[in-house]
């Protein structure tokens, strides 16, 4: 059997930089051939796998940090930055400012991670210092839909799963990793109640305004009595910060400052 072997293709050596140093790249995105990073000098930078240059900057596109990035669609991406905001950028126009921002109310408490939900895509969930999940819909108004508590800790990643969105899963510093799945078929008489895990609860909840409640994402019904999230703890025992996370089919991967990989080959999906 011929050994497989890895090599660089491409290099972009110092696109994120202050004005005296390098900065380090905080997040990363693909949409084949399209890459595009975010750093913590506020920029958003687009390359192509085939292209030595870069395709792209947005200058100053942050006063602060940026943490992380995913698409929205092929020509939209959202960030989030050390300042509770959320943006969406639409490659389309030239300007280099967003074309929306949405922003946590109250403290700005920095987000770290986002996602997007892969079938409806005004469906965006995030997660903060604060540990809290978040999901949004930008389809109305400024502020998240729905806070819920999550970790006790940072959250460091937030993923949909790619081909059953009811399903939503969360890792922290606080050692945990959460499996969160709505049912839209409950009649119990709060959000939560009766989950596996009753400490999770919606800070803030209200339907959208001329919904049509059947074809409402549950992840958006907040505490209408037609919605539930059962929430479960993923590994055996608290453990390190566990820093990262990835999902597919039924397996489910994720990294921790303890130098361990835990892989789990029987999510109930």
């Amino acid at each position: 059997m011929d050994e497989l072997t890895i090599s660089v293709s491409q290099r972009w050596p110092g696109v994120h930089c202050y004005p005296c140093d390098n900065a380090p790249s905080t997040g990363v995105v693909c949409s084949s051939p399209e890459i595009v990073t975010v750093g913590e000098d506020g920029r958003i930078v687009v390359f192509r796998a085939d292209q030595e240059g870069v395709v792209r900057v947005i200058e100053n596109a942050d006063s602060s940090t940026i943490h992380a990035v995913t698409y929205l669609r092929t020509t939209e991406i959202l960030t989030v930055n050390s300042i509770g905001q959320l943006k969406l950028w639409d490659f389309r126009q030239q300007s280099n400012s967003p074309s929306q921002i949405l922003s946590l109310s109250g403290d700005r408490v920095p987000l770290h991670c986002v996602d997007r939900h892969p079938n409806q895509q005004h469906i965006v969930a995030t997660g903060g210092q604060d540990g809290m999940l978040c999901v949004w819909d930008i389809r109305q108004g400024s502020a998240p839909f729905s806070l819920m508590e999550a970790h006790s800790a940072e959250m460091w990643e937030v993923h949909f799963h790619p081909s059953n969105p009811d399903h939503l899963f969360t890792c922290s510093e606080d050692g945990s990793l959460l499996h969160w799945e709505t049912s839209a078929q409950s009649d119990m008489p709060s959000f939560l109640q009766g989950g596996r895990n009753n400490s999770m609860i919606s800070r803030s909840a209200m339907a959208p305004a001329g919904g049509n409640q059947s074809l409402i994402s549950a992840w958006l019904s907040g505490d209408s009595s037609k919605g539930r999230v059962e929430t479960t703890h993923m590994l055996p025992s608290q453990t390190l910060s566990v820093n990262s996370l990835d999902v597919l089919g039924q397996c489910l991967v994720c990294g921790t400052d303890g130098e361990a990989i835990f892989v789990n080959r029987q999510v109930p999906v």
